[in-house]
């Protein structure tokens, strides 16, 4: 008896299965990476704007400081 094998030619189902599995397997493991790195990216933008304006009140803090001590030099040289 002569029994021949038969040769599959073309993309078996196995193939389709294995590549939807990795595919799906990469996805699950870089999502998450690009998830975490954008909302670190925005995080950042957040804390240097409010650094920005902490850096601005700070600095009108001191004039205002500095517009108060001669207010008060001029009051002191007045009486």
């Amino acid at each position: 008896m002569n029994t021949k094998v038969k040769e599959e030619n073309g993309v078996t189902m196995g193939m389709i299965l294995i590549t939807i599995s990795l595919t799906a397997l990469v996805l699950l493991l870089t999502i998450p990476n690009i998830y975490l790195d954008n909302h670190i990216y925005y995080e950042s933008r957040t804390l240097a704007h409010l650094n920005k304006i902490k850096t601005t009140l700070e600095e009108e803090q001191v004039l205002i400081k500095n517009k108060l001590e001669v207010i008060n030099v001029r009051e002191n040289l007045d009486n």
